[in-house]
C-alpha cells in the first residue's frame, strides 16, 4: 500500500540539482565574458573576467557531474542529499570571488 511518501522518480532531485548548478555555472561564464568585453573596451585588465569564466567552466564541466553522481547515489540509498558544508562553502566561495573581482576592478580604476 502506497501512502504517498515514496518518490515517483528517484533521480529527479539529482537532475534538478545538476541543472540548477549548470545554469549557475553558465551564468558565471557569461558574466565573466561580459567583464572581459567591458575590460577590453575600457582598457582595464581582463584577468577578473577570465577568472570568472574559467571558474564557471570548471564548475560546469567538473564539479556538477561529480555532485550529480553523489546526489543520485545518496537519493537512491534513501538518504537526504543535503550537505551541511555545501551551502556555506558555496556562499563563502562566491563572496571570495566577488571580493577578488571587485578588488581587481578597484585597483585598475585607481591606476587611471
Amino acid at each position: 500500500m502506497d501512502n504517498g511518501s515514496e518518490l515517483i522518480d528517484v533521480g529527479a532531485q539529482a537532475e534538478r540539482t545538476a541543472m540548477a548548478w549548470q545554469r549557475t555555472g553558465i551564468g558565471v561564464m557569461a558574466v565573466g565574458a561580459l567583464v572581459v568585453r567591458w575590460s577590453v573596451t575600457e582598457h582595464f585588465s581582463v584577468w577578473p573576467g577570465i577568472v570568472l569564466a574559467v571558474l564557471g567552466g570548471f564548475a560546469t564541466l567538473v564539479l556538477v557531474p561529480r555532485r550529480y553522481r553523489r546526489v543520485l547515489m545518496t537519493v537512491r540509498a534513501g538518504h537526504t542529499p543535503l550537505s551541511r558544508y555545501l551551502v556555506p562553502g558555496a556562499a563563502l566561495f562566491m563572496v571570495l570571488v566577488v571580493v577578488a573581482v571587485g578588488a581587481g576592478v578597484g585597483i585598475e580604476l585607481m591606476n587611471l
